[in-house]
């Protein structure tokens, strides 16, 4: 089945505000760990091990003339913990992401040059859930 993917179905919100101006990607998802690993006795024996550590990081791309850049640099220089939703309105599943006392980890690097390049904030997120 061919299905069309449109990127305005999907939506960053961060502390109550819809961020705006992505540069040539939305966000990745990422967890810090992996879900279960495997561990193999002397003798070949397994073991799966499931990990209780569900943090991550969910890292966006903005343009460098994105008003929402100096918000989040403002959240990032304060400390700011707050909600972080993700919603896609192309998943036909209706996968929606939402995460509580999330940070910014650190104010982005400031790079000018013959180009306006893409600047990258990272969220750093204590309990990733993917509601299904």
């Amino acid at each position: 089945m061919l299905s069309t993917y449109d990127p305005l179905k999907v939506n960053v919100t961060y502390n109550n505000r819809q961020i705006r101006m992505f540069g040539d990607s939305l966000f990745t998802l990422a967890r810090d760990e992996a879900n279960t690993s495997l561990k193999k006795g002397v003798k070949g024996d397994s073991t799966y091990i499931r990990n209780a550590n569900r943090a991550g990081k969910l890292t966006i791309t903005l343009q460098q003339e994105s008003p929402d850049i100096p918000f989040l640099e403002a959240c990032a220089e304060a400390h700011t913990m707050a909600n972080l939703a993700v919603t896609d309105a192309n998943d036909q599943s209706g996968i929606v992401f939402f995460a509580q006392n999330c940070i910014v980890e650190k104010t982005p690097d400031r790079v000018r040059g013959k180009d306006a390049p893409d600047v990258q904030f990272v969220f750093l997120i204590p309990d990733i859930y993917i509601k299904h």
